[in-house]
């Protein structure tokens, strides 16, 4: 009787034991698939947000392409269509880009300056911007330029496009996950004006260009893209100072106005 009795509580330890592992082991998947899941289901939102803000900016794209029809093939308006998915469209802050042009042999001066509304797209993985004739990608706060305002920069001749948009209602822009129809419209377009050193010009003239914008860091790399040095290259106070040499300046304005149809 007494061995039985010490057999089955042997046993009854070993049960015991078998079934707390039982229970650690069932916990512990439990605790993982929960991570995993939870951790998953955070990186399928992660992705689904960023690419929410990728098809944004290919229908920022398809702006600057029509925008191009109206400053290039002189069209009355061009309208595009986005899909707000949990985001906004709206204006942003107003970007001044300006002009300024010294021939020191002549003492010959002059200022040319435009004021535009950026337009803008929020969602929750970054912003889209239109800005002067150029497009931003804003992630975590870093400006990226995708598109570029055209700025032709050679000592001989040289051309600064000035692109002022503005909106047609300032009603704070459209939000949610509708589809918006952006129409922009042609309102001017001209001269702005030239500057010419002259045939018998010892030097070129020197051409300034500041871009005062939130996304100034932008700005001064694409400006030294593009061959200009920097005057004031520090972007910390939203403002950049590029310049270029030239014997011949021509500047141009298009104004245009959106409205936003939502």
């Amino acid at each position: 009787m007494t061995g039985r009795s010490g057999g089955s509580g042997t046993l009854d330890r070993r049960g015991v034991s078998e079934t707390i592992g039982f229970v650690f082991v069932f916990a512990l998947v439990t605790a993982s698939v929960g991570v995993v899941y939870t951790t998953g289901i955070g990186g399928l939102e992660d992705a689904r947000e960023d690419e929410q803000l990728t098809n944004a900016v290919r229908a920022f794209d398809v702006l600057d392409d029509n925008v191009g029809d109206l400053t290039r093939e002189g069209a009355p308006s061009r309208a595009t269509e986005l899909k707000l998915s949990d985001a906004t469209l709206g204006f942003g802050d107003p970007v001044t880009v300006e002009v300024r042009v010294n021939h020191t042999a002549t003492d010959a001066n002059a200022t040319y300056s435009a004021t535009t509304r950026p337009l803008v797209y929020s969602g929750a993985a970054g912003d889209v911007v239109y800005s002067a004739g150029a497009t931003f990608r804003v992630d975590d706060g870093a400006a990226a330029m995708r598109t570029e305002p055209g700025l032709l920069v050679d000592d001989r001749r040289s051309m600064v496009p000035l692109l002022v948009t503005y909106p047609r209602t300032d009603s704070g822009g459209i939000g949610g996950s509708s589809t918006v129809l952006l129409v922009a419209y042609r309102q001017s377009q001209g001269l702005d004006g030239t500057f010419d050193t002259g045939p018998d010009a010892a030097d070129e003239a020197r051409v300034n260009v500041t871009v005062d914008s939130p996304r100034a860091a932008a700005w001064g790399r694409y400006l030294e893209e593009t061959g200009m040095t920097a005057v004031d290259g520090d972007a910390s106070d939203g403002e950049v100072t590029y310049q270029f040499r030239t014997d011949h300046l021509l500047v141009s304005e298009t104004v245009v106005e959106f409205d936003l149809k939502g």
